[in-house]
């Protein structure tokens, strides 16, 4: 993953706790097209893309989300692209 990319992982793993490691493929889409979009280079049907990506992960304000109790491995999981 480029540098965007991890900092748009780390931005997703903070705003949304409930994510865990069954999600990561979903991430790494949403992450390579965040990325571009910050760029400047996200076309009509990628924003489309990355936004029906963002709601299967729950991440639209009215997506109500029940919190499992976290796996101290997705935790693991998760640091790995924070720093």
């Amino acid at each position: 993953m480029t540098a965007a990319e991890k900092t748009v992982w780390a931005e997703c793993a903070g705003d949304m706790p409930w994510l865990h490691s069954s999600h990561r493929l979903l991430l790494r889409i949403v992450c390579k097209l965040a990325a571009r979009m910050d760029e400047g280079e996200l076309g009509v049907q990628a924003t489309s893309t990355l936004s029906a990506m963002l709601s299967k992960l729950g991440a639209t304000p009215t997506s109500p989300v029940l919190m499992p109790d976290r796996d101290p491995d997705d935790d693991e999981f998760f640091s790995r692209f924070t720093h």
